[in-house]
């Protein structure tokens, strides 16, 4: 149960523990977007976004299920549904990010 539950859910609470200070430390990386930014910087932060979330869900895939669990399938599903969940989050995104700068106009 320790290896299969609480390492899996105590680490990623040690990650976003880490995520949540360094904002705090540091407010001007977490600052919200301007209306009057040009969209070219709004799909590159969406791209660092997305494939950032997209690394990190894939090591957690590897590092919980792969190494741990030892399932190898599991790298296979998770390549495909991530990547699937991926190309969702980038379309609704920069669908947003269009509709939000056509408003600013």
């Amino acid at each position: 149960m320790f290896r299969d539950a609480v390492v899996p859910v105590l680490s990623a609470y040690l990650l976003l523990a880490g995520v949540v200070l360094y904002a705090a430390r540091n407010p001007s990386a977490g600052r919200p977007i301007t209306r009057a930014e040009p969209i070219r910087l709004q799909l590159r932060l969406i791209a660092l976004t997305v494939g950032g979330g997209y690394g990190c869900f894939l090591l957690v895939v590897l590092v919980f299920h792969v190494c741990f669990v030892r399932d190898r399938g599991a790298m296979h599903s998770a390549l495909r549904g991530g990547t699937f969940l991926a190309v969702v989050a980038v379309v609704a995104f920069t669908a947003m990010s269009f509709v939000d700068s056509r408003k600013a106009r």
